[in-house]
């Protein structure tokens, strides 16, 4: 730790001891971490006090000169949750001096020249401005990575600032992996930790032992409860695929030996593309998606085209998604027309069957898992947009007095890559007719 981090650290003990804060034994996990670093991943359970433990760490650097801080929730009311606790503080319990100040549109400039602002990631135009000293990310997890990489990380570069996550998580997703960045002792610049809800004592006295932990723990699902609470990264119910990262995932290195197979879902705001090798095995195929193209936004079907090219591998086929025949207006051509012009020859299925999003879920699942418990899909390590899309593709919750709805939702980022696996499946490995076994994965 250098000198100017033991100061600040007195000065927010200090800060505490004056304020009569007392943090339970979760946020003492984020105010005096074993592991000092650049950004934090703090993943929490409910009724933890997330809004105050972010609150209790902005307070002592808005203290300093000229210091810049924003929080960003997905929604504006989000992030008035801990605007909120900084005003109390600040603003009505203390008096601090401002020049401007305006809960409305929850910013605060101090006399010394230090700034607050809340944010909203549902308008990434805010996202714009000036070099911020210090980010909080509050349930970040309900965010697009895109939030963070393209618009927040840049903030960030010039005055060297600090960003903390802080959030309940919801399933494998991107959040995930910047905490296992955290948990990596070979990263300097990364620390994380994850707190269930019964950390906080002043909330559950008697710990994961509580009365209350035990009633919710009866009354809800595992699975929920291990991820609401427990503050644990699970897989969710009403996920589509049963994909388990720690069981289909691996070092697959492409094998010239092997045939390979590209397939492909059009789409000028986040097309997709995957590359595929099979590998017959005491007479069952093993498929091993080695390569990605993932989670690009807004490119041109030309642009596509030669970025697939451009990938080393000796193609079989490529496979893709028959509405790429519609001609598109301004071109007068079909994605698979201008495809042909780059010298990519995409076929597809067009049976009824084969159409059939749910009839081919079911044929994809049979190979991630069949009734057997016998796993056939195996995905490279480096394919995480993939990795991400297959565990968050999920049905639309089920609701007391309502038909269910089977099609899955499309949610416009990890339907895309399900998309293009399903029209490889169904390409490569073609659906019979009879038999066929459309069910949610519960």
């Amino acid at each position: 730790m250098t000198k100017k981090q033991e100061l600040f650290l007195e000065h927010k003990r200090n800060w505490y001891e004056f304020t009569k804060y007392q943090p339970h034994n979760g946020q003492e996990k984020l105010h005096f971490p074993d592991k000092e670093a650049r950004f934090t991943v703090s993943v929490c359970g409910r009724r933890w006090g997330k809004s105050i433990g972010a609150s209790k760490e902005i307070e002592p650097l808005l203290l300093q000169p000229n210091k810049r801080v924003w929080v960003v929730a997905p929604t504006y009311s989000g992030a008035e949750k801990v605007f909120r606790e900084v005003w109390r503080e600040l603003i009505m319990k203390q008096g601090q001096p401002t020049r401007r100040a305006s809960y409305k549109d929850m910013y605060i400039e101090f006399e010394w020249g230090s700034v607050f602002e809340g944010k909203s990631a549902d308008n990434p135009n805010s996202l714009v401005g000036e070099g911020l000293d210090y980010l909080v990310l509050d349930e970040c997890a309900k965010m697009k990575k895109v939030i963070w990489e393209m618009y927040l990380r840049p903030t960030l570069s010039d005055r060297k600032g600090k960003a903390l996550f802080i959030t309940t998580p919801e399933g494998y997703n991107w959040i995930y992996d910047l905490y296992l960045l955290g948990q990596d002792k070979n990263e300097k610049n990364w620390n994380s930790f994850n707190s269930p809800s019964w950390e906080n004592q002043y909330a559950y006295p008697n710990g994961q032992n509580d009365e209350d932990i035990q009633e919710v723990r009866k009354n809800i699902d595992k699975t929920v409860f291990d991820q609401e609470y427990g503050a644990k990264f699970t897989s969710m119910a009403g996920r589509v695929y049963p994909f388990d990262r720690n069981l289909d995932c691996g070092n697959y290195p492409y094998n010239h030996s092997l045939p390979t197979y590209c397939a492909i879902d059009f789409g000028y705001r986040m097309p997709s593309a995957g590359w595929f090798q099979v590998e017959i095995r005491n007479g069952k195929p093993h498929i091993y998606i080695i390569d990605e193209i993932c989670h690009k936004k807004n490119v041109k079907t030309d642009e596509f085209a030669k970025m697939i090219k451009q990938r080393p591998y000796r193609i079989v086929a490529y496979f893709g998604d028959p509405a790429g025949k519609n001609v598109q207006a301004q071109s007068g051509l079909g994605d698979i027309d201008i495809f042909r012009r780059f010298g990519i020859s995409v076929r597809s299925v067009r049976d009824k069957t084969s159409r059939s999003i749910n009839a081919g879920i079911s044929h994809v699942r049979s190979f991630i898992e069949n009734a057997d418990k016998e796993r056939y899909l195996h995905v490279d390590y480096k394919c995480k947009g993939l990795s991400e899309d297959l565990e968050n593709y999920r049905y639309p919750p089920e609701k007391e007095g309502m038909n269910l709805k089977l099609d899955p939702i499309k949610d416009g980022y990890h339907d895309h890559g399900c998309d293009m696996i399903r029209y490889f499946f169904i390409n490569r490995f073609p659906i019979r007719q009879q038999g066929i076994n459309i069910v949610r994965n519960k």
